[in-house]
């Protein structure tokens, strides 16, 4: 090959290189995008969600007398591990939460922290700083959170819940099965749009 035939190779293959870096970077290559959560907030907007009557008798709490070292903790019917697992898993993988100790609740709680960031709640969605719901340790299995005004009531009157005997806080019984899941799942999830995004979302009872 003669020289000026190299040169011209050269030149024509670094022309080539040029051409498909420059194709390269103009179009990035698409993110992959991170799994969606089992719920979204679209659908608490919808409002669709009916709350049923807790089937079966209350179980027991404490009542967590003032001057005394008792919690207010659920005390029978306890859901099982694996319900209370799943709903942590859910909880934790929602947009702009943090999963810390709880701020004011029993040691091994977990609780449900919103980045400092991302509040566009109104003060009374959270426990204390950002918190605004936190699962009891496996022994018991309940829940504290906040709700919109209105739905606590409801919760109350369809057996899902009792107020804490002196903050009023909302207790929530844990899941007993896939079903009760999925109920405690949506009030979890109205506790967290209230916080978040201070939408009061209701529900429809039966």
């Amino acid at each position: 090959m003669t020289s000026k035939r190299l040169v011209f190779a050269v030149v024509a293959a670094q022309l080539l290189l040029l051409v498909a870096c420059t194709s390269a970077t103009r179009e990035p290559p698409a993110k992959e995008e991170a799994p969606s959560a089992p719920a979204t907030q679209g659908a608490l907007v919808e409002g669709s969600f009916r709350l049923g009557r807790r089937q079966g008798p209350a179980p027991e709490v404490s009542d967590a007398p003032p001057g005394t070292p008792l919690a207010h903790r659920q005390l029978s019917q306890q859901s099982p591990v694996d319900m209370q697992e799943a709903l942590f898993a859910r909880a934790a993988a929602l947009a702009d939460v943090v999963v810390a100790p709880s701020g004011i609740s029993v040691p091994g709680a977990r609780a449900f922290w919103l980045r400092p960031a991302s509040v566009r709640g109104p003060r009374a969605a959270f426990q204390v700083g950002t918190e605004f719901a936190h699962i009891h340790p496996a022994h018991d299995g309940s829940l504290h959170l906040k709700f919109p005004p209105g739905l606590a009531e409801k919760v109350y009157q369809q057996g899902w819940g009792v107020p804490h005997p002196r903050s009023g806080t909302p207790m929530v019984f844990g899941p007993r099965d896939a079903a009760e899941l999925e109920v405690v799942w949506q009030l979890l999830l109205r506790s967290y749009a209230w916080a978040h995004d201070g939408q009061a979302v209701d529900v429809q009872v039966d």
